[in-house]
């Protein structure tokens, strides 16, 4: 038995969303219904690389937060970061500190949002 991963089932509900057919998206990246169906299901552990994700964004009509949100899904079915995410954190050493400093202490993502709404009002 399979189980949908996030990316799959945003990718289904986007495409859902956009009223088109396995094919009709399948067809962008030149690749089958099968293809696209198997990532929705959980079935695909290489979701599409960065080239076929912005096709895929492009067709399904995601911008902002929501085009990010599926482009970092995409890259978490693959156990990783955007490539410009990872290079960012392997740079920056207080950051890793600060990821294992929260891990450790269980840091809560209310807490997270907390920061950020704070880091944004003084700006």
């Amino acid at each position: 038995m399979f189980i949908p991963t996030p990316f799959g089932i945003m990718l289904k509900e986007s495409r859902e969303t956009a009223k088109l057919s396995q094919g009709e998206l399948s067809a962008e990246l030149g690749k089958t219904a099968q293809y696209i169906s198997n990532i929705e299901k959980g079935k695909n552990n290489s979701p599409p690389d960065d080239s076929d994700l912005q096709k895929l964004i492009k067709k399904l009509c995601l911008d902002g937060d929501d085009a990010m949100k599926f482009r970092l899904l995409a890259y978490a079915d693959r156990g990783m970061l955007p490539p410009e995410m990872f290079r960012y954190v392997l740079e920056s050493p207080a950051l890793i500190g600060l990821i294992n400093y929260a891990m450790s202490n269980n840091i809560s993502e209310d807490y997270w949002g907390f920061m950020l709404q704070n880091l944004n009002k003084g700006e």
